[in-house]
């Protein structure tokens, strides 16, 4: 990784910390490069706070993905123990760094996120149809289910991270893999 990559993630990174403090309106591209210790020239492909959250937003969902897919790809061929790897490697990617979080709730408000959200979320959709081509359940219906699995997931992984909550990482996955498994089989 080159010095102007180091740069660019350092900048991600604080802005992610904006984003975590203050919500994707406290994401700010100049202050981000002061807290990120890189200079001014180092925003220029931002030219906006909304410029660096989006981009910000990218990042986290393609780690996100690529874990992902790369536990599925080596997971058992069974769909439930590729449920599982998929389901782990997602709530290890938020575990290893928490802030990543927003990327799954905080969008709304803003146009340029909600979009990129809902095309994220699409793709998933696409993911449980893909991933189960030989279900007997519509692949209209298999889309739904993704969507309602990941927002239940959401939730589910928001109780976890709430000190509050007494819902634990091993519940999170355990109940997401079963909230799975229901939409996977119910026509």
């Amino acid at each position: 990784m080159d010095a102007a990559e180091r740069d660019r993630d350092a900048l991600l990174d604080a802005g992610l910390q904006q984003w975590a403090d203050g919500g994707w309106a406290a994401v700010d591209p100049v202050s981000a490069a002061r807290r990120a210790g890189v200079g001014n020239d180092c925003t220029g492909e931002f030219g906006s706070g909304v410029d660096l959250a989006c981009a910000v937003f990218d990042q986290v969902v393609d780690e996100r993905a690529a874990a992902t897919l790369s536990a599925v790809e080596q997971a058992e061929p069974n769909t439930m123990a590729k449920v599982r790897a998929a389901l782990g490697a997602f709530v290890d990617n938020i575990e290893d760094d928490p802030r990543r979080v927003i990327a799954l709730v905080d969008a709304i408000g803003c146009p340029p996120l909600v979009a990129r959200r809902r095309s994220a979320n699409r793709g998933f959709a696409e993911l449980m149809v893909s991933g189960n081509a030989g279900s007997r359940i519509e692949p209209d219906d298999l889309r739904v289910a993704g969507h309602f699995c990941l927002g239940g997931l959401t939730e589910v992984i928001l109780a976890w991270l709430d000190p509050e909550s007494p819902v634990t990482r091993g519940q999170a996955l355990e109940h997401g893999a079963r909230l799975y498994e229901s939409c996977l089989s119910t026509r």
